[in-house]
C-alpha cells in the first residue's frame, strides 16, 4: 500500500494568531492534527507540544512489544495501543507545562491522528474533542470520529436534532480536550486500508464552515491533486467567513507498484 499526502494550515479571517499544529511524519505512517484552546499562547504551545510529544512516542514505541488493546468495536490493535499512549503522555506533558506557568493554566488541545501500523495491516484513528477525521470510500464520505463535545451528548441523548447541533451557542463547548484533566477518554477506531480510500482530518475551522458534501465535491474532484483540494478546501472556509483558524490534511491510499512502500 502507497499514501499520498498534503497538509494545509491557515489563520482565517478573525483570528490574530494561529493555534492549531499538525504533525506529517511519512517515515512513520503517522499523521496528526492539533486545535489549541487557552488563548492565543496557551493554546499554541498546547498544540504544538501535543505534536512533539506524540511523535516521540510514536516513534519510540515501534518496535516495542505493547499490549493491544480493543477499539470502539471490540478489536484489538497494537496500533490503537501506541496512539493511546501517545495521546496519554501528551496529556501528561501538557498539565505538568501549565502547572510550572501560571499564565498557562487551562490550556489544553484537541488531537485527531491516523496510525497505520505494519504489523496489524490497519490503520488506527485516535481522537480527543472536536477536530475530526473522515473516509471518503467509493464515492461515498464517513465520519469516523465522534465529536467529544456538549451538543454531541445532547444529540446522543435524542435531546436535539442534526440541524440544532449546526446552531446551538454550546456547539464549541468540549467534554474532553487534551491536557486539562489527568484522565481522559480517547476515541480509536480501527480500518483495513483499500487503494483508492482517501482520510480528511481537520480542525473544527473546517467542518464547522462546511457541509459533508461539500466536503466530498472537492475531495472527488477530477484534476486536482492532493495539495489543490486541500487549498480549495481551506479558501471555502474562509469565503463562509473564517471565523477559526483552519487546517486541514488529505491522504490518499493507493495500490503500490512493483517496488514501492508506505
Amino acid at each position: 500500500m502507497l499514501i499520498r499526502s498534503a497538509v494545509k494550515t491557515d489563520l482565517g479571517k478573525i483570528r490574530t494568531e494561529n493555534e492549531d499544529s499538525f504533525g506529517f511524519f511519512p517515515d512513520q505512517y503517522f499523521y496528526v492534527i492539533a486545535d489549541g484552546m487557552g488563548g492565543h499562547v496557551g493554546g499554541k504551545i498546547a498544540s504544538a507540544l501535543a505534536i512533539e510529544t506524540m511523535r516521540d512516542s510514536v516513534q519510540r514505541t515501534q518496535t516495542e512489544d505493547l499490549t493491544p488493546v480493543r477499539d470502539q468495536d471490540g478489536r484489538l490493535s497494537m496500533g490503537g495501543s501506541r496512539l493511546l499512549l501517545a495521546v496519554q503522555e501528551a496529556n501528561t506533558a501538557i498539565l505538568e507545562r501549565s502547572l510550572q506557568d501560571p499564565l498557562l493554566e487551562g490550556m489544553g488541545t484537541t488531537v485527531v491522528a491516523f496510525l497505520f501500523d505494519e504489523r496489524d495491516d490497519v490503520i488506527s484513528i485516535c481522537h480527543v474533542g472536536d477536530s475530526r477525521m473522515y473516509r471518503v470510500h467509493q464515492g461515498s464520505i464517513e465520519q469516523l470520529t465522534e465529536d467529544h463535545s456538549f451538543v454531541q451528548e445532547l444529540f446522543r441523548k435524542g435531546k436535539i436534532g442534526r440541524q440544532e447541533m449546526q446552531v446551538s451557542p454550546h456547539r464549541h463547548v468540549l467534554t474532553q480536550a487534551v491536557g486539562i484533566s489527568p484522565v481522559i477518554r480517547p476515541g480509536l477506531c480501527r480500518i483495513p486500508p483499500h487503494p483508492g480510500d482517501a482520510f480528511l482530518l481537520c480542525s473544527d475551522g473546517l467542518h464547522g464552515a462546511l457541509e459533508e458534501q461539500e466536503m466530498l465535491q472537492v475531495l472527488v474532484q477530477e484534476g486536482a491533486d492532493l495539495e489543490q483540494r486541500c487549498e480549495t478546501l481551506v479558501r471555502f472556509a474562509n469565503e463562509r467567513g473564517g471565523r477559526d483558524n483552519c487546517t486541514v490534511m488529505l491522504l490518499q491510499c493507493e495500490a503500490a507498484s512493483k517496488g514501492e512502500t508506505w
